[in-house]
This record gives C-alpha cells, sequence and structure tokens, in this order.
C-alpha cells in the first residue's frame, strides 16, 4: 500500500526567481518521478510570467502549485539565525501538513521514487554520517517528523547542522533506527561533487536522485550551471540536464512553432511601427531559423516586444551584440529609418568631446539640464538575454569601479526601501518600474536583482545600473549650466573608460539594447519653460535643428505651464561634440525666438 500522497514539495525563500538548476530539477521530478502535483512554498511572489517558469506551467500545466508560505523567523521562541535554518523547519511543517516528497531545489531525481512511498518515512542516510534532509519522503503523520520536530527546542543556531542532522540522527535514529526507512546511497546526499562536475560517472543512473551541491561553486571543478554555458563541462551535470532536455524537445519545436505563429500573425495586423514596415514574410522565412553563436537569440526573441506592443514606434531588441549582425536584413533598414541616416553612411565617427570650453550656458528660463550617456559591457549579453547571475556580477563590478573612483554610494534597487526609492523616483533620480515595451522584449527577467543607482555626494552625477542597458551615466544639475554638466560627463567618462571595457561596433557606434540609442548614445535634455512660444511652434523649429521636443515629463507626457523638454534628435551619424553642440546653438536660438516674439 501507497502511504504517502504523491506530492512534491520545493521551499523557496527570499527569491523571486526560478533558476536554470532549480528548473533543471523541477523537470527531472516531474518527467522522471511523475507526482500528481509540485508544490513550490514561498515567502515572495514568485516571477511565474519568467522563462523557465513558463516552460514548467506548460509541462504541468494546474499540477504546478505556488503555495504562499510565511518563512519561520523561530523555532520554540528561539530566534532562526539564517534562512536555511528556516528552511529546515519549514520542511519538516510543510510535510506534518500535507505529506509527500520533500526535495531541495538542486536536487536531480533521476527515477520514481514510489518505492519509498510505502513506508511512513524515508531518508537519505550514508554509512557512517548524518542523514541528509534534502530528500525526505514521508506520511504526514510520521513519528520521526514529530520527534524531529520537539528536538528544535534544543535548537543550536551557531551551528550549522545541529539540528538537520546531527540531531536527528544521534539522538532520534541510532537509538530508534526502525522509526524510518534507511537509504544510504540511493538518494545521493552524500558529496558527488567529483562524479558530478569533473567527468561523466555512468553510475548515476542506479540513484534515485542526487543532491548537485549547486551552491557550493567552489565543488563544480569551473563547471557553469547556466542554460548558455552548461554543455561545456563535459561532465555529468550536462548528461543529466540534457536527459531532461531530450525529454522536452518535442514541447520546445512545439514552442518554437508557437512562436513562428505569433509572427505570421503579427504581420496580418495593423501597427505603425518600424518593425511592421521593414518585417516581410520573406525576411521573416530567411531569418526563422539564424541564431546568434553566443547567446542563441532568435528572430523572435529580436522582435517578440513589438508582437506583443504594436503600438510601439520601433519594436526591437537586440538581445545581444551579435544580434546586429545576425539579423542586420531587419535591424539594419530600421536604423537607418530611425535615425535618418544618409545614402553613403560609412560609419559612426570615432568618440569625439571636443573642446569643452566651447559650450556654455543657457539663459533662466532653463529650469534643468541633464546628459545621459548609454553604455554596455564587453564580456556580457545584452539585456534579455542576461541571466541572474549576469546580472549580480555586471552590479558587483560596476559597483567597485564607482565606489573606487566617486564620491558616493550606491544603492541596489531590492535592498532599498520603498520609500527611498519613492524619494528618489520624485526627485527625477531614479527610473520607474520596468515599462511594457522592456517587459515585452524579455528585459526585465529578475527584476529587481542587480538594479540599482550609484549617486554622488553632490547628486549631481549618477549611474544606473541593469535598468534598460547595462549602464545609463547621467551628469545633471539645476539651472542651465551646460558647460558644467558636460565637463562633469567627460572627466567621469573618461573615469570609466580606464577601468572598463565598454562593446562598440565600427558602424554603429556603443551596442545598446534599444537600436534607437546606438551611436553616441547621448541625449543632452533641458527643461525649459517658454513664455510665449506655443508648443507647436517649438516643434516646428525643433525640427529644423535636428532637436526633439516632449513634454514636461518626458516622452508620451503632456505640456504644463510652459514647460517642456528639448533634446537633441540624432544619436548615431555624428560626434558626442556635435550632438551637444547641436542642443547648446539649437536651445540659444529657439530661447531667443520666444524673447523676441511680441504678444
Amino acid at each position: 500500500k501507497l502511504l504517502v500522497p504523491n506530492i512534491v514539495h520545493y521551499i523557496v525563500f527570499d527569491r523571486t526567481d526560478i533558476d536554470f538548476v532549480m528548473f533543471v530539477c523541477m523537470l527531472s521530478a516531474w518527467l522522471n518521478h511523475r507526482p500528481n502535483k509540485i508544490m513550490v512554498h514561498s515567502n515572495t511572489q514568485i516571477d511565474e510570467n519568467s522563462k523557465y517558469a513558463t516552460v514548467l506551467r506548460a509541462q504541468m500545466g494546474s499540477s504546478l502549485v505556488f503555495k504562499d508560505l510565511m518563512k519561520p523567523s523561530h523555532v520554540f521562541g528561539v530566534k532562526l539565525s539564517i534562512v536555511h535554518h528556516s528552511s529546515d523547519v519549514a520542511r519538516l511543517q510543510v510535510l506534518t501538513k500535507y505529506g509527500g516528497i520533500y526535495l531541495d531545489w538542486d536536487v536531480f531525481v533521476v527515477k520514481s521514487l514510489n518505492p519509498f512511498r510505502h513506508y511512513e518515512c524515508s531518508i537519505g542516510w550514508p554509512e557512517g554520517a548524518y542523514i541528509g534532509n534534502q530528500v525526505i519522503v514521508a506520511h504526514k503523520n510520521a513519528r520521526f517528523l514529530q520527534l524531529w520536530l520537539q528536538s528544535y527546542r534544543d535548537y543550536h543556531p551557531s551551528e550549522w547542522y545541529y539540528n538537520g542532522g546531527e540531531v536527528p540522527t544521534k539522538k532520534i535514529l541510532l537509538p530508534n533506527p526502525n522509526l524510518v526507512h534507511r537509504v544510504k546511497t540511493g538518494f545521493g546526499v552524500e558529496s558527488l561533487a567529483e562524479q558530478l562536475y569533473r567527468y561523466n560517472w555512468p553510475d548515476y543512473q542506479n540513484r534515485f536522485t542526487i543532491h548537485l551541491l549547486a551552491n557550493h561553486k567552489y565543488l563544480h571543478a569551473g563547471a557553469l550551471l547556466t542554460e548558455l554555458e552548461y554543455h561545456k563541462c563535459n561532465c555529468t551535470f550536462a548528461t543529466l540536464a540534457n536527459s531532461v532536455f531530450s525529454q522536452i524537445q518535442e514541447y520546445q519545436e512545439t514552442a518554437v512553432l508557437q512562436e513562428n505563429q505569433k509572427i505570421a500573425q503579427y504581420l496580418m495586423q495593423e501597427s505603425r511601427s518600424l518593425l511592421k514596415k521593414y518585417l516581410t514574410p520573406d525576411l521573416v522565412n530567411s531569418l526563422m531559423s539564424a541564431k546568434t553563436k553566443s547567446y542563441q537569440s532568435s528572430l523572435f526573441d529580436v522582435v517578440k516586444s513589438g508582437i506583443v506592443n504594436p503600438d510601439s514606434s520601433v519594436g526591437v531588441f537586440a538581445p545581444d551584440v551579435e544580434a546586429y549582425t545576425v539579423f542586420k536584413d531587419l535591424l539594419l533598414p530600421i536604423i537607418k529609418d530611425y535615425h535618418k541616416l544618409p545614402e553613403g553612411f560609412t560609419g559612426q565617427p570615432p568618440q569625439t568631446w571636443g573642446e569643452v570650453s566651447q559650450i556654455g550656458k543657457f539663459g533662466t528660463e532653463v529650469l534643468s539640464t541633464r546628459i545621459r550617456i548609454a553604455r554596455s559591457l564587453k564580456g556580457f549579453p545584452l539585456n534579455s538575454k542576461m541571466t541572474k547571475q549576469n546580472l549580480l556580477d555586471l552590479e558587483h563590478k560596476v559597483q567597485q569601479v564607482l565606489e573606487q573612483n566617486f564620491h558616493g554610494k550606491y544603492h541596489s534597487l531590492a535592498k532599498m526601501s520603498q520609500d527611498f526609492r519613492q524619494d528618489l523616483v520624485n526627485r527625477h533620480f531614479m527610473f520607474e518600474d520596468c515599462d511594457r515595451f522592456n517587459k515585452g522584449g524579455g528585459g526585465c527577467d529578475f527584476w529587481p536583482t542587480g538594479r540599482g543607482i550609484f549617486l554622488s555626494s553632490d547628486e549631481k552625477f549618477l549611474v544606473w545600473i541593469n535598468e534598460e542597458d547595462h549602464l545609463r551615466i547621467i551628469s545633471m544639475d539645476k539651472g542651465g549650466d551646460l558647460n558644467a554638466i558636460y565637463d562633469r560627463l567627460v572627466k567621469s567618462m573618461k573615469i570609466l573608460e580606464r577601468n572598463i571595457e565598454f562593446s562598440r561596433d565600427p558602424y554603429l557606434g556603443f551596442h545598446t539594447f534599444c537600436p534607437t540609442n546606438l551611436g553616441t548614445t547621448l541625449r543632452a535634455s533641458v527643461h525649459i519653460k517658454f513664455n510665449n512660444l506655443k508648443l507647436s511652434e517649438v516643434k516646428e523649429e525643433a525640427k529644423k535643428l535636428d532637436l526633439q521636443v516632449r513634454g514636461t515629463h518626458g516622452e508620451h507626457s503632456d505640456v504644463r505651464g510652459g514647460v517642456m523638454d528639448i533634446s537633441n534628435a540624432r544619436r548615431l551619424g555624428l560626434t558626442e561634440f556635435q550632438a551637444i553642440s547641436q542642443v547648446y546653438n539649437g536651445v540659444n536660438k529657439i530661447l531667443a525666438l520666444d524673447r523676441d516674439k511680441i504678444l
């Protein structure tokens, strides 16, 4: 008789994502054990729209359940010292409530665990070692679970595995071994790092489960446990991952078919975007099977934002820098159209900051001025292909450079309070939540992980990390001293360029996630209060001067109190100094018209 319910439980505290290893392990549980239900218990809102969660949902349907679970903070009145101890307690609480199969999120299921469902409780207990609590198969009324929970009355907060393994082994099971079915090797809870990461180990097939030790990177022998890198290790982990992927190959083929259908449906829709203008059926056919070598980016990766947002004016993003080459037949016409590049355009001129002293100040009508630069770091994909680890690595690298070379402080979006963040937003320092265009292009994965802002001590220089581009570097101030603001930006960029290698193309200039920002990536914007000119008049003059006009609060906003935002329209095909000069000279001309207009 099967005593234990066929439910697999995972506990995920203090994270909102499903990473690659967890994805592989959950797939293995579903495909190799075939539970009736998989329950993910968490104290946070798991992003069910992320890539891996979407695939899992497609495989499991309603059998995948995300369940709210408060993270235990105390046990028998004593504060739990670390999240791992909270998880140790929570797994016992979950099993005593539901019964079933508890698995750590990095446990790979090799074959069905049904043989152990005949027992009241089964646990990994290697010879001469403590039990492993990474895999527990138990009825909700299992006597051992009750005794184990009660043993936490003698909780030792400073000892990692005292209550999780030592006490239940020494004080409960050694005197009463019949409380559990002992699994000496079958659950793979002993350290198998060498077998997993140094070579291909055929005996893995003799185990029911294997603990992958995913958090112990020092044991991985250099293997990177990510979707894009795992296959390079030529080791057992890669074999395990491939074994589940081969089982869902049919799903993957179906997913590609669905993507192709979405593109075909888009071609039949009405849209004024540049994507719709240049994406033809013939072009779709020629690019449908194309992939970038480094990150396997597809045509759908490039166009998916425009498909879900048909009101987008552009509709494309570049998932990695190689996409600009692989999908150039689509992207280059869009780039040329958006940036109004002349026939015979031969490429972006070399970076030229020019003579800063030639840039002066504006009049008192200018309320504030800011210049921003976008940059992408070499060695990383662009936004939509950034893994969680990529985001954290880039954040750490840039934070170190900024805090070592500038006076100020870095503030992580994931760690800042809502009040502090809202204050930064209100003062126009901080970016808002990820917008629907960026999200549609896959640029919001793992949000807010790896995102944040560096703010200088005088609050005139700031850097956004991993918002839309890897970096948005901003020099700003109240009033119209464009000379001082540009000078600060130039000096700051020279410091950053000495410490960080940025990605640049001789033809397109500096690489960005959105093709509209290519070239210099520089946008100098001036907030101006016009006393006499109307919006239509300002737009008419600005167009002649290669400037663009936005509302009081930026793009798609209204004009309030005569305050408008004027910036350079071109970023590609001219130098940084030419772009800033266009703004300086053009704004002064429009200001002169406003002053001279007879009411």
